[in-house]
Parts: C-alpha cells; structure tokens; sequence
C-alpha cells in the first residue's frame, strides 16, 4: 500500500513545484506558488496548492505552514495522512 501513496505523493509534489502554464501537454497543470513565492501568505498558498492537486482524485490539502524558505503541506490520500515540504 505504501508504494501506491508515495507515487502519489512524487506526482504531488511535481504538480506543487512545476509553473502552470508551462507544462505542455496540460496548460493547466502545476502551481502558482513558485512564481508568487514574494507574495504568499498561508491562505494564498494553501489555495495554490488546493488548485494544483484539484485534479488529482482521492487527494486533499488540509493545511499548508509557510517557512523562510520552505512550504510544508499536510494531505489526505483517501484518508491517508502524509506530509511533503518543497522549498522555495
């Protein structure tokens, strides 16, 4: 079971750190997070990453924690906890 959650979480965090818009075949995959790391507040990036992982199915951000220079999220994977963290 283990190795079905940390594929997820991989993909997860790729979709986390890749710019929207620059993946080419799914404009919409990716976050804005990187781009708008100046501007973040933990409300703007806990949205982000909500946005980033919409499509992913059985997957939800239930919190985000903003670091100096790091971003931890918590999340459920069919109700599953797991923490992952990307830097900024």
């Amino acid at each position: 079971m283990n190795d079905w959650i940390n594929t997820i979480l991989e993909d997860c965090v790729t979709a986390l750190v890749c710019p929207r818009t620059e993946f080419y075949p799914d404009k919409n995959f990716g976050s804005h997070i990187k781009r708008a790391k100046k501007l973040l507040d933990c409300e703007k990036l806990l949205a982000f990453a909500r946005q980033a992982l919409s499509e992913f199915d059985g997957v939800y951000v239930k919190s985000a924690i903003m670091k100096s220079d790091s971003a931890d999220f918590l999340l459920l994977i069919n109700d599953y906890e797991r923490e992952v963290s990307i830097s900024l």
